[in-house]
């Protein structure tokens, strides 16, 4: 029941935004902020958020998707959780190019803009904190120790939203483009763990019919 309340919430939440954005009612602020954020680009500080933001971008969440992948499949000595992390990219960059286009918000302008497509919601924040998200939850529940479960849990929300800042800092977003991605992404998270677990109940049933079989 709990779950399904801040299932609701995010969803309230993501579309509540949407809202804002298409009844222009947040692009002076959105615009303030932005130029802002983006004239500390070139701060020493800004060079290494941005490298973190790489991790969100195509070339970072395929090397991590596939190294988790390759670790997961190790771990578990089956392809079950890889599988699930390999779709959960695949829907969620699906998802985020359906939303771009419903939402088509066009992006700040800024001297070193580069990307052309759409603004809303971040690409690399809803994707790349949806991988993490999946990630993290792998982890978490392979250990029963909880200082480790808070750290990865920490660790994660951290890159998350160093992630987000990294895309205001390069001028590639609004604020509420990373809101956007956060909360999108979340949203996902919930049903893909969910999956998950569905997943691995359907193959442990399976495995044990098998046994009784035999």
């Amino acid at each position: 029941m709990k779950i399904k309340v801040i299932l609701s919430l995010l969803v309230l939440a993501f579309l509540f935004v949407i809202l804002l954005i298409k009844w222009n009612l947040v692009n002076d602020i959105d615009s303030t902020i932005g130029e802002h954020i983006y004239h500390l680009h070139d701060h020493p500080v800004s060079t290494i958020i941005s490298g973190i933001g790489v991790i969100g971008s195509t070339v970072g969440i395929i090397s991590t998707l596939f190294l988790f992948m390759f670790i997961l499949a190790w771990l578990e000595k089956s392809f079950v959780s890889a599988a699930v992390l390999f779709f959960t990219v695949l829907f969620g960059n699906i998802a985020n190019k359906v939303l771009k286009e419903i939402v088509a918000r066009e992006r700040p302008v800024f001297p070193q803009h580069i990307e052309d497509s759409y603004s809303f919601p971040s690409g690399h924040v809803m994707v790349g904190g949806l991988l993490l998200g999946m990630i993290a939850y792998n982890l978490v529940k392979r250990t029963s120790q909880k200082n480790i479960k808070q750290a990865i849990l920490t660790i994660t929300c951290l890159l998350i939203l160093l992630i987000g800042f990294s895309r205001l800092l390069d001028g590639e977003h609004f604020v509420t483009d990373v809101i956007g991605g956060i909360l999108a992404g979340s949203i996902m998270l919930i049903g893909m763990i969910k999956l998950d677990r569905l997943v691995h109940q359907m193959v442990k049933n399976r495995k044990l019919r098998k046994d009784l079989a035999v």
